[in-house]
């Protein structure tokens, strides 16, 4: 029974992902915002190519910062830049660890409240589908890590092991979970990735 509320509530979590907002409309997201190297004011979210730009917030106090922030979207899946209106520091909620080697593994980990569900995901495809929730920055194909209720500690770790194959060196996983609440509401967290190493 608990089976199948648990993969009752990962359908309808991924299902509040899917509602794609108009084009340049307002979007909500949550990352790691980086500069680019050898350059001025041009900034884009950790782990993919959105770009960001503001006119009324000077983003470099941000660099290597997680945020959450509200802005407006230029309508592009392939190419997507946000025009940030509204920025404010918070804590990561999804990262990848583990060695990336082969023949190791790699350690999916949601930080939240005790009690929230959340589902783990990856991908070695970029992505930019907004909805109401935030936005899933991993393109097709998707690929369910795992699921599950965050336990006491706060977090909820699930490790996947990495085939001693060569073909996989210098893949770049891409990493995204969804966070519904205990106490009602879902969220898109941040990005992450990993490159497996020989």
């Amino acid at each position: 029974m608990y089976r199948k509320a648990s993969s009752l509530a990962a359908f309808f979590l991924l299902g509040s992902l899917v509602l794609v907002p108009a084009h340049g409309s307002e979007v909500n997201l949550r990352g790691k915002v980086e500069d680019v190297s050898q350059t001025q004011n041009q900034f884009f979210v950790d782990c993919t190519s959105v770009e960001l730009t503001s006119g009324q917030f000077d983003l470099n106090a941000f660099v290597g910062l997680q945020v959450r922030l509200t802005g407006n979207w230029n309508g592009s899946s392939t190419a997507p830049s946000v025009d940030v209106t509204a920025i404010e520091v918070v804590p990561e909620t999804f990262e990848i660890g583990g060695n990336g080697d082969l023949g190791g593994e790699l350690q999916f980990k949601v930080t939240s409240n005790p009690g929230d569900f959340t589902v783990m995901f990856a991908s070695l495809n970029e992505g930019f589908g907004p909805s109401r929730r935030g936005v899933l920055f991993l393109g097709p194909p998707l690929f369910t890590i795992g699921f599950g209720t965050i336990p006491g500690g706060g977090n909820l770790e699930i490790k996947v092991s990495i085939p001693d194959d060569p073909a996989l060196d210098g893949l770049t996983v891409l990493g995204q979970a969804i966070v519904g609440f205990a106490a009602g509401g879902s969220i898109s967290t941040n990005p992450d990735c990993a490159t497996i190493n020989q």
